[in-house]
Formats: C-alpha cells, structure tokens, sequence
C-alpha cells in the first residue's frame, strides 16, 4: 500500500496551495482527490508533486505492505517459475 506523507504541506510550504494548483490547473482535480482518499495516482502526477513540493519521491511517499496476496505469508508473489 502507498502512503501519502503530508503532500498537500510541502507543496503549500514551496508556495502551491490546493487552489492554485486547481487554478493554473496543474494537477487534475480527480487526481487531487485521490491523494487525499489515499488513492493512487499515475506517475505523471507524483513527478509534479515533486516539482512543486521541491521534493524527492521518497519524501512524499512510504511503502506499507499490505497482507499477502497468495496466501503464503509472502508478500512478492510476482515471482517467474521455470
């Protein structure tokens, strides 16, 4: 799962507010909307929080596991057989 780490603060602290961005319509509105429901949202979008926060990835967003998907206790169940 993708975690959110206060992205909407760093932006404002680099001087974009939620209503300039949806004025200079900078980032999508539904997109906007899914960073707050802890939605994700395409690259495109993160390389454009890190522009306007001044930020690197890792400072707005944090990986959490979430259960497993297989049923096995492991988490990487994308792994090639042979």
């Amino acid at each position: 799962m993708i975690i959110y780490k206060d992205v909407f603060d760093k932006m404002k602290r680099n001087g974009y507010s939620t209503a300039l961005i949806r004025k200079e319509k900078l980032i999508p509105e539904g997109s906007l909307q899914n960073i707050r429901d802890g939605k994700l949202v395409n690259l495109k979008t993160i390389d454009t929080i890190c522009r306007l926060s001044g930020c690197r990835i890792e400072e707005l967003i944090e990986y959490v596991p979430d259960e497993p998907i297989d049923g096995s206790g492991d988490i990487c169940v994308n792994r090639r057989k042979e």
